[in-house]
């Protein structure tokens, strides 16, 4: 028989509650396990867990999207700066090409329309029969303007019966149409051969001669629409003679029959 003796004082209030701490967890995880089997507290956690998750997802994906759509917008700032400069330049080249073909448009009308009036007495001495005088030459149609200095279209009162019909012509297609060619075209034309009509005054014994005198108008390179507008019996000096008025107007002669010769001038 062995009798043991314990040395330690309270060792078996230790033991006591240690095995009461043991029976109480059991007891609370029993209770607790009894609750989770309640259906209603299984589904709210459930709803819990999944509306955590959703919304993590959804943070994160926004943030990817965010940050997706600053790079871009970065990027089209940056090309957006880069063709503003290249469109820049590319006006400035257009307005300074545009210049350069104004000067020289001004210069071919220069060129081409100084020897109109010489033109026409040539071709007015050359045809002129015998027996036949005349007694003026005159332009009939408007003074040629200088170059590129086209008057402007008349701009009809606004709220009268033209302007009404002008915006009412502007919004059909045709006019929308008319309306972006005139856009995409020079807003400063110059017309190279302005419309030249003249009218010849003469006097002549012969109406045979006066015929001719029409035809070989008309055969001219330079000359064209010859028409007869008058012919009269007058008398100048007792004898009985016709006065005719012819009308026509300036033709510009094909390039292939006109001949050009340097001008050479010494230098002293």
């Amino acid at each position: 028989m062995q009798i043991q003796v314990n040395l330690l004082p309270g060792g078996k209030k230790k033991a006591k509650s240690a095995a009461s701490k043991s029976l109480n967890l059991g007891a609370a995880f029993s209770g607790l396990g009894d609750k989770i089997k309640d259906p209603w507290l299984l589904g709210a956690a459930a709803a819990v867990v999944v509306s955590v998750s959703t919304v993590g997802l959804l943070f994160v994906t926004q943030q990817a999207s965010a940050t997706e759509v600053e790079r871009r917008l970065d990027k089209a700032v940056r090309d957006s700066t880069r063709l503003t400069n290249v469109l820049e330049a590319r006006r400035k080249v257009t307005a300074e090409r545009d210049s350069v073909m104004r000067q020289v448009q001004i210069i071919r009308t220069i060129d081409d329309n100084r020897y109109v009036w010489a033109h026409l007495l040539d071709e007015i001495s050359t045809a002129l029969p015998q027996y036949t005088w005349l007694v003026s030459v005159e332009q009939t149609s408007k003074p040629t303007l200088p170059p590129g200095a086209e008057p402007a279209a008349p701009v009809a009162a606004k709220g009268s019966a033209a302007a009404r019909a002008d915006a009412k012509a502007a919004n059909t297609p045709a006019g929308k149409s008319a309306a972006a060619k005139a856009a995409a075209a020079p807003q400063d034309s110059i017309v190279i051969h302005q419309p030249v009509a003249f009218r010849v005054i003469g006097q002549t014994v012969d109406m045979q001669a006066l015929t001719q005198f029409m035809k070989d108008l008309e055969a001219s390179p330079f000359v064209k629409n010859v028409m007869l507008m008058k012919s009269e019996i007058v008398v100048v000096d007792t004898k009985d003679i016709t006065q005719f008025s012819i009308e026509a107007e300036y033709e510009v002669a094909p390039k292939e029959l006109l001949t050009t010769e340097a001008l050479v001038v010494p230098v002293r």
